[in-house]
């Protein structure tokens, strides 16, 4: 088994020391392509995985927990992400898997349903559906792990979220692919992490809104990660909470079998 470098949430998600300062000195002149590259510094590139804690409540605030699993790895020889969600509890969805593969424009997801014993491509209306009752899509779980949602994408005015300067990026997307037509993402100038994100299913008010916690966006120079986020689905009235636990970092890497449509449900211990 690999070994596991323990980094405790004060230690950030970083590539290259100085890489996120080096990018904001410059916030006039960002890209899109420069905004993009500066949230992927605070993804872990060799391999890394940890826990989401996914707490929903429904319109009438019943709550239903998961807690899941996630492993990331990008592709050696592209430039191809790769996400394995496993997940643990409860009982009624341990042992369902996804492995989902994006290069940029589009997406291929994997599910492992334990019952079946057996691996399923997720296609059509499937991608965009809201995952184990919660108000997260496949979409919305790459925003929370630091990646722009995958479309034609146009930087704005720049805008504030509770007084912190921000990165406004426009997304036209593929809503067969993510369930919107368009996705607004407000990235922190300081910190390069996703401090909110609003979801157009159609027309100009949005379906959903993603919300960083900044009590729980946390630094150790130069690093940053945001440790909690909510989504609130405005139409139906419901809202999910994400805690996101510390970061495990892999000396020698993932598995590759476990970003494989043969072994991406097997457990890793």
């Amino acid at each position: 088994m690999n070994t596991k470098l323990f980094l405790h949430a004060t230690l950030m998600l970083g590539l290259t020391a100085g890489a996120t300062t080096a990018f904001a000195a410059d916030v006039a002149n960002m890209t899109v392509n420069d905004i993009a590259q500066c949230m992927r510094q605070n993804v872990v590139e060799r391999g890394s995985l940890r826990d989401f804690q996914v707490n929903a409540f429904d319109a009438e605030g019943k709550s239903n927990n998961l807690k899941v699993k996630v492993f990331w790895k990008p592709a050696k020889t592209s430039d191809e992400s790769r996400m394995t969600l496993q997940v643990l509890e409860p009982d009624t969805y341990a042992g369902t898997a996804y492995l989902l593969a994006s290069d940029g424009q589009s997406e291929q997801i994997n599910l492992y349903l334990p019952a079946l014993k057996r691996v399923q491509p997720v296609v059509g209306s499937e991608m965009t559906q809201k995952l184990w009752g919660s108000d997260f899509t496949f979409a919305d779980v790459k925003q929370v792990q630091g990646l722009l949602v995958d479309g034609n994408a146009k930087r704005l005015a720049d805008a504030a979220v509770s007084g912190r300067p921000t990165y406004l990026v426009e997304t036209a997307t593929d809503k067969s692919q993510t369930g919107y037509s368009m996705v607004r993402s407000y990235i922190d100038q300081q910190s390069c992490t996703m401090l909110k994100a609003e979801l157009f299913a159609d027309g100009t008010t949005p379906t959903k809104v993603l919300t960083g916690d900044l009590n729980r966006l946390v630094e150790v120079e130069p690093y940053w990660v945001m440790l909690g986020y909510t989504m609130n689905d405005l139409k139906a009235g419901t809202h999910t909470d994400l805690v996101l636990s510390d970061v495990y970092l892999l000396e020698r890497g993932l598995p590759e079998s476990l970003f494989t449509p043969e072994g991406f449900y097997q457990p890793y211990e």
